[in-house]
């Protein structure tokens, strides 16, 4: 069921699902650039030792950098294990292994969004002004080719919202952003523009256009033949798309309202099987994608806006809650009202038989134990009165007894004297 959130030490403005089982990384700030308190990036693990990375919680300093954007990534030629976040309008890169920086690049704009492709030979970053740009990674060295863009993608008229790497494709990704727009790039050319709409079919037309904010997108396959996307304006409902690939271009397949608020976050499970998307009220839906519904819905579990949430492909014990084992985490939310979020899919904790009562299940005990004991009181009365008026068990049936209850218990007959209508 719910779990209450877990308080953070800042404001988590964005995390990501490791690859490592155990792994957490988010990072934050108090206040702006220029006046934050504590802008910290946390990497939290309980890998065994024989991974690559520093066990425990590493605490990196971001100066005062506020961390908007933050990728862990394993390259599968080294297994190295990097950290990569945005700052301000530079892309730090971190080894995990000794939590020491490894290199930065600077991309020219406000980093608003960052991915690395499977080979970890690419990064593209999405931009404040509309721009994605790629830059080319050595993987055999882990190190960056150049520290200035391969190619700069332009066609968004808004900032970037989010981009995302086809698994099985290099150069080919999928950017939405806040001009109602999602594109789908190979290399330098745009194979397709999603033209996102959020007008609602069972409503009333609104009497001005709305400004549609794409804040997700996604592929949903390998080869990035299809595509999940998900808008919503500055109030009202969300929509979650769903759009298939064909030699026009990719058309919409199926649009759904997915929250009744705007969507602020959204993240696909790595096995593309379930997609956690966070709302603008503090609400986080756990959408299940084959059935095409939620799965599970948490209802403002965060008193602001959610800025960033994960999902799991495959559900994993809470290494970090010691007091929880055996608890399944399905998703892990963040928000500006500084706390974390762990949330799952299960009712009922596995560990739960072996835990003692705790105070509040002693309460419910208690006043459950109450309430019988009014209500037995209130009913001993009646219940002797029948025992004395009416024949138990009955020697009629049960319609004989029926009625003597009825008329020598609960009810007086109209045959008895008596003021059958009040005087007026």
């Amino acid at each position: 069921g719910r779990r209450p959130p877990l308080t953070a030490a800042q404001p988590a403005a964005a995390l990501r699902r490791a690859l490592l089982r155990g792994l957490v990384a988010h990072c934050g700030g108090g206040g702006s650039a220029a006046t934050g308190v504590k802008n910290t990036i946390t990497v939290v693990t309980s890998a065994p030792p024989e991974y690559p990375v520093a066990t425990g919680e590493l605490v990196i300093s971001s100066g005062d950098q506020v961390g908007v954007a933050i990728n862990v990534v394993k390259n599968p030629i080294t297994n190295k294990l990097r950290l990569f976040v945005g700052l301000g309008s530079k892309v730090h890169v971190y080894d995990l292994q000794t939590g020491e920086l490894d290199e930065q690049v600077s991309v020219g704009d406000n980093v608003n969004a960052l991915a690395v492709n499977s080979l970890t030979s690419r990064l593209a970053v999405g931009c404040e002004s509309g721009t994605v740009k790629i830059f080319a990674i050595d993987n055999s060295r882990d190190k960056f080719e150049n520290e200035l863009p391969v190619r700069t993608l332009e066609g968004h008229t808004k900032a970037v919202s989010a981009v995302y790497f086809a698994p099985r494709g290099e150069d080919k990704l999928v950017s939405s952003g806040k001009d109602g727009t999602a594109r789908v790039w190979q290399g330098e050319d745009c194979l397709s523009v999603l033209e996102c709409s959020i007008e609602d079919p069972t409503g009333p037309k609104p009497k001005r256009p709305q400004q549609v904010l794409v804040r997700g997108c996604a592929f949903g396959d390998l080869m990035g033949d299809l595509v999940y996307t998900v808008a919503s304006g500055r109030k009202g409902k969300a929509f979650l798309s769903r759009w298939v690939a064909t030699e026009d271009g990719y058309q919409c397949d199926v649009r759904t309202e997915c929250s009744p608020f705007p969507i602020s976050a959204m993240c696909l499970s790595g096995d593309a099987g379930m997609m956690a998307l966070g709302a603008v009220d503090g609400t986080i839906v756990l959408w299940g994608i084959e059935k095409w519904k939620p799965l599970k819905k948490f209802f403002e579990v965060h008193d602001l806006p959610v800025t960033c949430i994960a999902a799991r492909p495959f559900p994993v014990p809470l290494l970090c809650d010691q007091d929880n084992d055996g608890d399944e985490m399905h998703a892990l939310s963040a928000s500006a009202d500084s706390q974390l979020a762990w949330l799952t899919l299960q009712r009922r904790s596995k560990s739960s038989k072996n835990r003692p009562p705790s105070d509040v299940n002693f309460k419910m005990i208690l006043h459950s134990m109450l309430k019988m004991a009014v209500l037995g009181w209130i009913l001993y009365p009646v219940a002797n009165e029948i025992k004395d008026k009416c024949d138990m068990p009955p020697r009629g049936g049960f319609g004989s007894a029926f009625q003597c209850i009825r008329h020598e218990v609960l009810l007086a007959p109209t045959s008895r004297p008596g003021i059958a209508v009040p005087p007026h």
